[in-house]
């Protein structure tokens, strides 16, 4: 019994093995974010995360997938485990709460340093846009066109294109307010503004 109760403490590969990736992509957004994507290193990613360089290439075989992994993490505060609940509510509310979710992270300044790296560095790497297109705006797009289809002909949204519709729907919840972000021009827009893009986007959806 003392035996069975001593090994109940012993961390399993898997929690291990999950701890390291959690670590390696914590390292990696911080070395992208000092060093921009050109100036980051794998040697740089696994001193920061406290792990061996080779421990970094079994999770992640190249910087690109490594990046690609930073955006996903990002992403899935907004498709996460949780989005089936909410999604699972009435349009309105289910818009709403989906919205703020996607805010939350759109408008989070790491978010949009990560963003002006792919801008600035997509000539030079230009998987890096593909990559980040894919692994981010893409997969909030995919998830929101299966909300749509869902709902197909409920009369209370205003949908005939779902892709098109959720492309919309992303877009006033950004508008000049993330450009002059990404620009500088501005710090991450008043919580009345975001509330105001949020209604906005709602109202188009909504027949």
């Amino acid at each position: 019994m003392t035996i069975a109760m001593e090994k109940s403490h012993v961390p399993s590969r898997t929690g291990l093995s999950d701890k390291k990736r959690e670590a390696i992509l914590h390292g990696a957004k911080a070395a992208f974010l000092k060093n921009g994507f050109g100036g980051a290193s794998m040697d740089q990613v696994a001193a920061l995360a406290g792990v061996s360089k080779m421990t970094v290439y079994r999770h992640f075989g190249s910087k690109e997938d490594l990046f690609a992994g930073v955006i996903t993490e990002l992403c899935q505060f907004i498709v996460a485990e949780d989005l089936d609940a909410i999604f699972a509510q009435e349009p309105q509310q289910a818009l709403r709460a989906f919205a703020r979710k996607m805010t939350d992270i759109v408008f989070e300044p790491d978010t949009a340093e990560l963003h002006r790296i792919v801008i600035a560095e997509s000539r030079r790497f230009p998987k890096l846009g593909q990559l980040f297109y894919e692994t981010g705006p893409q997969a909030c797009i995919d998830a929101l066109e299966a909300f749509f289809l869902r709902h197909k002909g409920n009369p209370s949204l205003k949908v005939e294109d779902p892709r098109r519709s959720a492309e919309e729907f992303l877009e006033l919840l950004r508008g000049y307010s993330h450009l002059k972000m990404l620009l500088g021009i501005e710090r991450e827009p008043s919580r009345r503004d975001v509330d105001a893009r949020i209604e906005s986007a709602v109202r188009h959806i909504l027949g």
